[in-house]
């Protein structure tokens, strides 16, 4: 009978197949269905890749599906889009240098303004130590951005935006150990440790430390300036294909050792297909180090996004989503520093009147052993004047 093989603290360590079943702790401990469906899809997309995960694990987009249904195509088909679903990883070894957000492939009109405010909230825990490193992140952290773009011509547009963070212990942690366990993800050893601590720190186990980054309030994390072309659209302007630039300036938040500035490349798209959208983003970004971090840090990472998006009607639209960035660390050889953090995402986006957009969206790390963050539940809203 196919198994999976699952380390003692609950984390997948050896996925064989998807279950079907039964699941093995080594020799001694079986048990039949069910099994969380989750610890299903996070065995098929490490041991497949994201293409095999969608062609063995369409559980995700049933839900979706369902609206395909209920809505003939010919209905919806001309109805604008929504998505995709802004996202950001947050997690903290991510953090040291660029990390993406996915955004649309559309440009503001010509003389147009908008602005964005996004919220990500976060829950991370990450204790691990070996003879090459002591992790300790024990927090949450509210990440607020806000944007202002500006319509240069009908296919440019400029603008920046500036980022926040607000760091503090977790005070989700109950809910968190219970929603994993309910999950079937494990929590690894995160009940050994006490609730409502704060940590975010990194060292070599001896005399360096990598990452040491105090507590704050409303802290000043970034600023970024961008650039967008589109470059291509169809007739009916359903589908976009636009490349963005954008040069990120760091705070100072690491006691560690200074961040750097870098700059980011990347290749927005929007396919429209009846009442279903496809949104795709894929880019690579520099990683520039400091003396004290370049020991750790690579020279540059590469990021991919792909989502679905359905429309529900001529305000609101469903959305799937799933993202990976390429890890920036090197040297640990660990699946929790150096491994690429990969998420699911789901939710809705819309529309109030003419001005208004929002999304709502829910995120979740997919599998549960990478750098990125436990979950995050992020909110966006928009105004075009």
């Amino acid at each position: 009978m196919d198994s999976v093989k699952i380390r003692g603290d609950g984390h997948v360590r050896e996925a064989c197949c998807v279950l079907r079943g039964r699941v093995r702790y080594g020799s001694l401990w079986t048990w039949p269905k069910p099994v969380s469906p989750v610890l299903d899809w996070a065995c098929v997309l490490r041991d497949h890749g994201p293409m095999g995960f969608l062609r063995c694990c369409p559980a995700p987009f049933l839900a979706l599906a369902c609206a395909t249904v209920a809505h003939p195509s010919t209905a919806l088909g001309q109805r604008a889009s929504f998505g995709p679903l802004t996202s950001e990883e947050g997690a903290p070894l991510q953090r040291i240098s660029y990390t993406p957000m996915m955004e649309g492939a559309d440009v503001v009109g010509p003389g147009e303004a908008r602005v964005d405010v996004w919220l990500g909230f976060s829950n991370v825990f990450e204790q691990d130590s070996s003879a090459t490193h002591v992790l300790f992140l024990d927090m949450e952290r509210l990440i607020s951005t806000i944007g202002l773009r500006w319509g240069v011509t009908a296919s440019v547009e400029v603008g920046g935006r500036i980022t926040l963070e607000t760091t503090g212990p977790g005070a989700l942690d109950a809910v968190i150990l219970g929603w994993h366990n309910r999950l079937g993800f494990g929590n690894a050893n995160r009940d050994r440790f006490p609730e409502g601590v704060y940590r975010q720190r990194l060292t070599d186990g001896k005399n360096r430390t990598f990452l040491d980054i105090p507590r704050t309030t409303l802290g000043f994390e970034d600023i970024r300036f961008f650039g967008k072309w589109k470059a291509l659209e169809s007739a009916d302007r359903r589908s976009v294909l636009s490349l963005r630039t954008v040069a990120r300036i760091p705070g100072d938040s690491n006691l560690a050792g200074d961040e750097r500035g870098d700059v980011a490349l990347m290749a927005l798209g929007r396919l429209g297909m009846g009442a279903w959208y496809a949104h795709v983003m894929l880019g690579g970004a520099t990683v520039r180090a400091s003396p004290e971090l370049a020991p750790i840090l690579k020279d540059a990472s590469a990021f991919f996004t792909l989502a679905f998006e359905r429309s529900l009607g001529p305000r609101i639209a469903a959305l799937v989503q799933f993202q990976t960035q390429s890890a920036i660390l090197r040297s640990f050889d660990h699946r929790e520093l150096d491994r690429a953090p990969t998420s699911l995402l789901f939710g809705l986006a819309g529309r109030w009147g003419d001005s208004w957009r929002w999304d709502a969206s829910f995120q979740e790390d997919v599998p549960a052993d990478t750098p990125a963050v436990d979950f995050t539940i992020g909110l966006r809203v928009s105004r075009t004047w």
